[in-house]
């Protein structure tokens, strides 16, 4: 029994060393070729050159500044103005307060200054 295991390894170790010998043999040669004809000349011209459009400007809109307001708004000439003279509470103090008022043509005055 121990005969048949070691020829039976050594017939393995042969297969497989032929496998491997044949392999290694050398095969025939391939010759493999390529063959060109150049021209010296391109066939196409270069492709067109892309330029970007230019950025599209826009301007900043027009910018209207209002007059500053006036804080004294001198009465008309025709309109009935008269000067007063009051009382009045700051802070629970009393301050004294002065100013023109005009009358409307509604009959209603309205402060001026």
């Amino acid at each position: 029994m121990q005969i048949q295991k070691s020829s039976r390894t050594l017939l393995l170790a042969a297969v497989a060393g032929a496998a491997l010998f044949s392999g290694l043999a050398a095969a025939p040669a391939e010759a493999r070729t390529f063959v060109s004809v150049g021209v010296g000349l391109p066939l196409f011209g270069p492709p067109p050159v892309y330029y970007a459009p230019p950025p599209v400007y826009y301007p900043p809109p027009p910018v209207a500044y209002a007059p500053a307001p006036t804080a004294y708004v001198p009465a008309p000439a025709t309109q009935n103005c008269r000067e007063y003279q009051t009382t009045i509470q700051v802070n629970g103090q009393p301050q004294q307060s002065y100013g023109t008022a005009c009358q409307q043509p509604d009959g209603t005055w309205r402060i001026v200054q």
